[in-house]
């Protein structure tokens, strides 16, 4: 422990010592190539510069250190920990103030948000410092490559900067594919598209804002801005890979290396006081402020799960098993399911739906930098996200049934009746769980794993005891050899039909039985409503080519023979809808949750996934 530590400040203090060299060596080159008297001409100049210019400047560092306290509202939000955007503003302005100052970014910073905000750990500390180094240092690329391309800059930049705008739609791909990484035995989140917009925006606000006030302050008409903006992007990257206090030495470097035109007096007095006003300013106001930390102040956490079993859609035990959540309020309670881009929310509110439940789904997702979708809806709360000009889309048909007084014997029923004779015939018996046969459940759900391919998960249930635990569970034998189960999501006004597991040979009309037994026994219990859950919507009959394109669509995720299995038992068809604030964020939250179905992270608490009954799990928008 002792050597670890002793290890981890030499290390430090080779850093520090680098930095400083490093530093060092730059100022040696810049003023062995100034002429003498330089200085004086330098205080002239100085001297000289308009009052209104110091102001203008002044005003141009608010706007860029507001800029930077947003990248710790995003980090904060990303790693979920509970502090407010005001807060996280503060600390975090104060935090950058002194690190861009003192130099060695991700520890100074740290430490000033460790001693700003009492309530977090260093370790923390440190990992949010990280986040927001390595976010920025992203960032600041994306926005230097844009603005080499465009700008008057040095022609060596622009194959680099070319490079680096091509390479962005392959970085975005894999955030969006690939939203945990694995490192040796570190699992880490990679922050979501909507947290790299915003700090992505920001960045570009706040390096503007900075070479604005730069540009402000050096004497003269001696350089345009478009011509400045990208050297000072430039030389602030240099600055900040070096770690040098202040990024003194590599940011004059630059600035002087690649500005040639420009008189070296005049530049060199911009960049004073260009450095009193954005550092040393900023840096005396943060020390004042971090005598006085921030008092803890937590956001409400997510509600633990609660009343599941009286929440009018039986199939919000879904969160169970997802990492899910209760999100309640004042306005109104309702199950959301955050994945890697997305805070979806599942099915209808819990409770009476509302003008403020679109408001909420909304403020949710933003404190968790994710985008806000409706998912599976029924029509009322559609007709809500449209009064909330909201793009809403039909995606699925659930089959919807009456238990009490469920009677077969019509002549609609003729082939469900066939198929209850056939499994008859063949000695198979269903029972309802009393106690969960989990080993010979297990069997099976390898079986059909293996027939028919990888897990999913996401909205889909997942074969474990803990999960099964919450439901009814059906079981088919044979003998005594268990062929086939199905499971039901169960509350005191719906069962819904979730898990579907039977071995390659069973007999014919088995899963049929399976549902039958369960509707009687939902029957006898007084249950008003029975979901089988949804398939893919219809096709729309309007366009040839889009019915044709969401016919495919349907025959390759299953959807036309659950339609056909779940026909047999003459269910009403009721649209199920999503919704999002409009077509493009509804696209990507649409693929998101696909993803998340076809490539899910490890259930919470749970042994495996496994594939469900709803095996197309999202219906193209081709199906609309």
């Amino acid at each position: 422990m002792i050597k670890s530590f002793m290890f981890k400040h030499r290390l430090r203090a080779v850093q520090l010592g680098a930095s400083l060299a490093i530093g060092g060596a730059c100022l040696w080159m810049i003023l062995a190539q100034l002429a003498p008297g330089f200085w004086d001409d330098v205080s002239v100049e100085l001297r000289g510069l308009h009052p209104m210019s110091f102001v203008m400047a002044a005003v141009c560092t608010c706007v860029s250190f507001l800029a930077l306290g947003r990248y710790d509202a995003t980090a904060h939000r990303h790693f979920r920990t509970g502090i407010s955007s005001r807060q996280a503003n503060i600390s975090g302005t104060a935090a950058i103030a002194l690190a861009q100052t003192l130099g060695l970014g991700v520890l100074t910073g740290a430490v000033a948000r460790w001693r700003m905000l009492p309530g977090i750990s260093m370790g923390m500390a440190l990992r949010l410092s990280g986040f927001i180094c390595l976010s920025f240092m992203a960032a600041l690329l994306v926005v230097t490559a844009l603005a080499c391309l465009v700008l008057p800059a040095p022609s060596f930049t622009f194959w680099p900067a070319l490079a680096v705008i091509l390479a962005l739609p392959l970085a975005v791909a894999a955030a969006f594919f690939y939203p945990t990484v694995t490192v040796g035995r570190l699992r880490m989140k990679v922050p979501s598209l909507a947290a790299l917009c915003s700090i992505l925006f920001w960045t570009a606000i706040d390096t503007m804002a900075a070479a604005t006030a730069l540009y402000l302050l050096i004497p003269g008409d001696a350089i345009a801005f478009t011509t400045l903006l990208p050297l000072f992007l430039m030389a602030l990257g240099a600055a900040l890979l070096t770690g040098t206090p202040g990024g003194v030495g590599p940011f004059e470097l630059v600035l002087f290396g690649f500005a040639p035109e420009v008189a070296s007096v005049q530049l060199l007095s911009g960049i004073i006081a260009f450095r009193a006003i954005y550092y040393a300013a900023p840096a005396l106001i943060a020390m004042v402020a971090m005598m006085r930390p921030l008092t803890k102040s937590d956001l409400s956490a997510p509600v633990p799960l609660l009343k599941l079993n009286d929440a009018s859609r039986a199939e919000v035990g879904i969160i169970r098993q997802n990492g899910g959540y209760l999100l309640q309020s004042a306005e109104t309670d309702c199950a959301v399911w955050p994945t890697g881009q997305t805070l979806c929310a599942l099915f209808d509110p819990l409770t009476r739906p509302n003008n403020d439940f679109i408001k909420t789904v909304q403020n949710e997702a933003r404190l968790k930098n994710l985008i806000p979708v409706l998912y599976k809806c029924s029509a009322n709360t559609a007709l809500l996200a449209r009064s909330a000009a909201w793009f809403v889309s039909h995606i699925a048909d659930e089959a919807v049934l009456k238990p009490v007084g469920f009677d077969i014997t019509a002549a609609p029923f003729r082939t469900l009746r066939r198929k209850l004779r056939a499994a008859q015939k063949s000695g198979v018996i269903i029972k309802q769980a009393t106690t969960l046969p989990l080993a010979q459940m297990a069997q099976v759900d390898a079986a059909w794993q293996q027939a028919n391919g990888r897990a999913r998960g996401g909205t889909m249930g997942v074969f474990c005891a803990d999960y099964l635990a919450h439901q009814q569970v059906f079981l088919a034998y044979r003998g005594n050899t268990l062929i086939a189960f199905a499971s039901f999501h169960s509350g005191t006004h719906e069962w819904c039909l979730d898990l579907m597991r039977q071995r390659s040979d069973v007999p014919d009309g088995t899963m049929h039985s399976l549902i039958h037994h369960a509707i009687v026994c939902a029957g006898q219990r007084a249950i008003p409503r029975l979901s089988l859950a949804a398939t893919p919507a219809c096709p729309d009959p309007s366009s040839a080519v889009m019915v044709k394109l969401a016919q495919y669509v349907v025959r390759q995720s299953g959807g036309a023979g659950l339609r056909q299995f779940k026909s047999n038992f003459r269910p009403r068809w009721q649209s199920l809808y999503a919704a999002a604030p409009n077509r493009a964020v509804l696209a990507v939250g649409l693929a998101d949750i696909t993803r998340a179905v076809h490539r899910p992270d490890a259930p919470l608490a749970v042994a495996q996934p496994h594939h469900h009954d709803e095996n197309y799990e999202v219906a193209s928008r081709l199906a609309s």
